[in-house]
């Protein structure tokens, strides 16, 4: 339900492509792919009118568990079998950089502290969801209530912090599952707890939203020794000029026709980068040729 309603990558439609085939590696020529917006579903009730039934406070339950749920695969069960209670996985969660790092947070303890203190900290959110009364306000804000031994006023989130809080927990799941997370959504991340920040209580780090999708299509240079290099951080700034929000793809057509693909945020920090077909690179791999063959008359003059 996340992965519709709230994905942590929320790209608009379209395309941009930034196209250095010409071999002009300082004025590429720029095109853009328009997309229609997605289609959305109405609901009818028993034949009448559009019914529309927000379902906000259900949805932030499912991002909760879905964080309790973590918590329950790292604690497991107590020496006697029984669970673990979620005030003793929430305490354990506020403890140093929180609970034991999986994959792939184990060089993250910064990023993963923050997902800790933001499920321990809206645990009373939880409760009034579970046990008591959330408070659904008009404006999308919710609010919970508070109880005779609340050590704090009662949690609020606003609707765009709901918003945020979604979309965090869900690129924490997908990068759970996948036991792998790239640097633009490491940086999309960032941005997305940073906007948490009266939750987690744990300050800013530097982060990227990720709106747009970039790719780059591209040749090699070819040095007298026939040795191959691509100058990669000149092109990501370049991008990064010009769309500061935007995902950028490369594809890379070598003379051999090897076509060679990766996340262009991924390269080398210095430039310029080595770049060999029979053994690419960690943060390319090899495409299929179509991949570069549909891009072969667009944008002939």
């Amino acid at each position: 339900m996340l992965d519709e309603l709230a994905p942590a990558l929320n790209v608009t439609p379209g395309l941009q492509i930034v196209d250095y085939r010409d071999g002009d590696r300082r004025r590429p020529r720029i095109h853009a792919i328009a997309s229609a917006m997605p289609a959305t579903a109405v609901a009818y009730v028993n034949g009448g009118s559009v019914t529309q039934l927000d379902v906000t406070p259900m949805i932030f339950g499912i991002a909760w568990k879905i964080l309790d749920l973590v918590a329950d695969e790292i604690l497991g069960h107590k020496a006697s079998g029984d669970p673990h209670t979620i005030e003793s996985k929430c305490k354990s969660a506020r403890t140093g950089n929180g609970l034991a790092r999986p994959r792939p947070f184990l060089n993250e303890p910064h990023l993963w502290k923050r997902y800790m203190h933001l499920y321990a900290n809206t645990v009373d959110l939880r409760h009034s969801l579970v046990h008591r009364e959330l408070v659904h306000h008009p404006h999308g804000r919710i609010e919970a209530t508070s109880t005779i031994n609340a050590p704090r006023p009662p949690t609020v989130m606003t609707r765009d912090e709901l918003q945020y809080f979604f979309r965090a927990v869900q690129g924490l799941a997908q990068a759970l599952i996948r036991q792998w997370i790239s640097t633009r959504e490491r940086d999309n991340l960032l941005f997305l707890l940073d906007q948490l920040g009266r939750h987690h209580g744990l300050g800013s780090l530097p982060g990227r939203e990720i709106t747009r999708s970039i790719l780059v299509l591209a040749r090699p240079e070819i040095l007298p020794s026939g040795k191959l290099q691509y100058h990669a951080q000149a092109t990501l700034t370049y991008v990064r000029s010009m769309w500061p929000t935007g995902a950028v793809d490369l594809l890379l057509q070598l003379p051999d026709g090897t076509i060679l693909g990766g996340d262009l945020e991924d390269a080398p920090a210095n430039d310029p980068a080595s770049i060999r077909g029979d053994l690419p690179p960690r943060w390319l791999a090899t495409r299929p040729a179509k991949e570069w063959a549909v891009w072969d008359a667009f944008g002939s003059r």
